[in-house]
């Protein structure tokens, strides 16, 4: 079995079930792999007609049928699963088990995070003082993560470059005797980035152009409209390492993630990054900030919005790609 990464909050992290104001189990597609749907097939009795009854199998994949709140069918009104109450926590479905977790398999090693979307996860990432850090699980552990079908790979050069860059961008980011601000400045001119010149209100305009999930986002987007000043602000004061982690997160999930084809991929996904960052800072200030609390929300939406659609994730990347100049050098 590989050797499985995760950030040092990953162990920490717990599901709120029922106390969540924004459950995974309202408005997402859940698909029902293969060996969830050998398993549900076998359940008897009521449950076991129950199951069947609630899976879409003409659907590719099956899933489940939303009733017309979009809810799970076994989402009960005291915000609780039912699959977990009367079968427990091995009956769900992979995608059940694993939200908001993600993972990458790379050559010589599994990388476990967890996503923004889910307001637990948030809370714990933003919330930590301490630099994250990447650690190995213990073998127990990682057997629990689903990754013993992992096999290790030849080497591939362009992931150990990336690996290396990564760790070098988590030192610079995390030098807390210096400006948040002028950390990442040094991480722009390091890599001969220059990141579109667009006010707030010119990316608002920009999202209010992508699909949208939630009224709520609208309503965000419209306040950053008014902003005319360009999101390279300065990232400081008490929720600054808020913003670091926030840095650290999106380098962490998308540096090493499967090559899209994209040229100057280090470059691209770094000013992803500092650029999600500073337009999650903008949509704080556009709502009165700075609280920590708004801000968890808010990236969380953002996560939402942005990173859980694929589309809209690659229009944003598409829009970064063709805005952004890299220096000749590299």
């Amino acid at each position: 079995m590989l050797p499985v990464y995760v950030p040092n909050y990953y162990p920490s992290f717990r599901c709120i079930a029922s106390q969540c104001r924004h459950t995974c189990c309202v408005g997402w597609e859940i698909d029902v792999d293969g060996e969830a749907l050998t398993r549900f097939d076998r359940v008897e009795g009521e449950m076991g007609a129950r199951l069947r009854a609630s899976i879409d199998r003409e659907a590719e994949p099956p899933c489940f049928i939303l009733d017309g709140e979009e809810r799970c069918p076994f989402l009960n009104r005291n915000g609780l699963c039912d699959l977990i109450t009367q079968l427990g926590e091995d009956a769900l479905c992979h995608i059940c088990a694993d939200h908001p977790r993600f993972r990458h398999v790379l050559p010589d090693r599994v990388e476990l995070g967890l996503g923004l979307c889910c307001e637990a996860a948030a809370e714990l990432i933003l919330g930590q003082a301490e630099p994250c850090s990447i650690v190995t699980l213990p073998p127990a552990e990682a057997a629990r993560e689903r990754t013993a079908h992992a096999e290790e790979e030849e080497e591939d050069p362009t992931v150990v470059a990336l690996l290396n860059a990564r760790e070098a961008l988590f030192t610079v980011l995390q030098d807390r005797s210096f400006p948040l601000y002028h950390r990442i400045r040094h991480v722009l001119t390091s890599l001969d980035i220059h990141l579109p010149v667009k006010a707030y209100g010119e990316w608002a305009d920009f999202f209010m152009d992508l699909e949208r999930l939630d009224p709520a986002w609208e309503a965000y987007l419209q306040r950053m409209a008014a902003l005319s000043e360009n999101p390279l602000q300065e990232l400081e004061g008490e929720e600054s390492v808020a913003y670091e982690q926030l840095v650290i997160y999106f380098l962490y999930r998308y540096l090493t993630a499967e090559d899209d084809g994209r040229p100057a991929l280090l470059q691209i996904r770094t000013a992803f990054a500092i650029l999600s960052a500073s337009l999650i800072h903008g949509l704080v200030r556009a709502m009165g900030g700075p609280h920590l609390k708004d801000l968890y929300e808010i990236a969380r939406m953002f996560s939402s919005e942005i990173e859980y659609s694929e589309e809209n994730m690659e229009r944003f990347l598409d829009e970064i790609e063709d805005s952004i100049e890299i220096g000749e050098s590299l």
